[in-house]
């Protein structure tokens, strides 16, 4: 790895709050999340990020064996991550639309978005379902109660992937 992920720590949690693309290998279909985790599991530099079963993007992150998480410079790429925030990929060319393009970081693996300034390109190592019978009540009334696309509250799969680029 050229970089570590903490070498970027503070510029990459600042933004992921406001949003970042997530794209897989395969179909570009950058997907807008506010949420994501950094850190050290299996002695390795990992990056969590989740997906709810029902989006687009699920399926694409089943049959990839890589993602990336593009992080923009703060204040910037407003719009587009507005638009692959509200939209989906079963629906539209969301980077078409968006006007994004793939950027290629390592070969072979998932692109990153073009004009992102940060981005951590991982090697998919294990994804596990939500239980919500084991998380806080006050984080399902907030995240899984209403106005879900599956009955079961639409929990989010986690994503675990190496960070083998940043």
């Amino acid at each position: 790895m050229s970089q570590a992920f903490s070498d970027h720590f503070d510029a990459l949690i600042k933004q992921v709050t406001k949003g970042a693309f997530l794209t897989t290998k395969g179909r570009f279909n950058p997907m807008t999340i506010g949420w994501c985790q950094l850190g050290i599991i299996w002695n390795r530099q990992v990056c969590t990020v989740l997906v709810r079963k029902s989006r687009f993007s699920y399926g694409l992150m089943m049959d990839s064996p890589s993602f990336c998480v593009s992080i923009p410079e703060t204040g910037t790429m407003a719009d587009a991550l507005a638009f692959c925030g509200s939209r989906s990929g079963r629906d539209v060319d969301k980077a078409k639309e968006a006007n994004l393009a793939p950027l290629t970081l390592i070969a072979g693996e998932s692109p990153g978005v073009e004009g992102c300034t940060n981005h951590l390109v991982c090697r998919k190592l294990f994804w596990a379902d939500s239980d919500l019978s084991r998380m806080d009540p006050s984080i399902i009334d907030r995240y899984y109660n209403t106005n879900q696309a599956l009955p079961d509250g639409d929990p989010h799969v986690i994503f675990f992937g190496e960070i083998l680029k940043v």
